[in-house]
């Protein structure tokens, strides 16, 4: 049975991108500039929680050559992002669950899709877990954390409590998943969070 967070976005999916500012290409490579040189220096990404595509060019852009895969737990919204980049490859999946062998990344980014993750906690288990040893986690919202949980409050079920926390308890998280290195940017511009894969720990 497909969940309702699920099906929110399956039944949203054709129409999502006419939410979106005009400009939001010209927006998100304004937020990612400062993040450039992260992104220039990986060889392999997982993008968790896709939506329609629209970090992909971006990804693209600052990382030409890596491996790109991008995941997202909604049909509908793969394929529009097909539609939008067609070359990538893109794998219907469940964060809690990565259809993903152990240390096959070196970057996760999660951009505007943290708050959905039904367990958190284990979301960043998971995502830990197939981090090579010194691996980039980055959980990106080029809005701040009040903005988004007021979109989702306002959009009401099944997304109403999908909520981003507050960056201390986001940050304890991360320490409790084997992160190191973690900094949290929670303020009123955007919502920042980066963090590096410590060792293996049992899933």
């Amino acid at each position: 049975m497909i969940n309702a967070v699920r099906q929110f976005f399956e039944d949203h999916a054709p129409t999502w991108d006419d939410r979106m500012p005009a400009d939001i290409v010209a927006i998100l490579q304004r937020f990612a500039t400062p993040m450039a040189a992260t992104f220039s220096t990986v060889h392999s990404i997982l993008e968790i929680g896709t939506g329609t595509g629209a970090f992909v060019p971006v990804l693209r852009e600052y990382a030409p050559d890596a491996r790109l895969v991008s995941i997202d737990i909604a049909l509908g919204m793969l394929q529009m992002a097909r539609r939008r980049c067609p070359p990538e490859c893109y794998i219907q999946a469940d964060v809690h669950h990565l259809p993903v062998a152990a240390v096959q990344f070196d970057l996760v980014v999660c951009h505007n899709s943290f708050p959905h993750f039904a367990d958190k906690s284990r979301a960043l288990r998971e995502m830990r877990r197939i981090l090579q040893a010194g691996g980039k986690l980055m959980i990106l919202h080029n809005n701040s954390r009040a903005f988004v949980n007021q979109i989702h409050r306002q959009a009401g079920d099944p997304i109403a409590d999908d909520l981003l926390p507050p960056g201390e308890e986001l940050l304890q998280w991360l320490m409790d998943a084997d992160f190191q290195d973690v900094q949290v940017d929670d303020t009123p511009v955007h919502y920042i969070a980066t963090a590096t894969a410590g060792a293996q720990i049992s899933s």
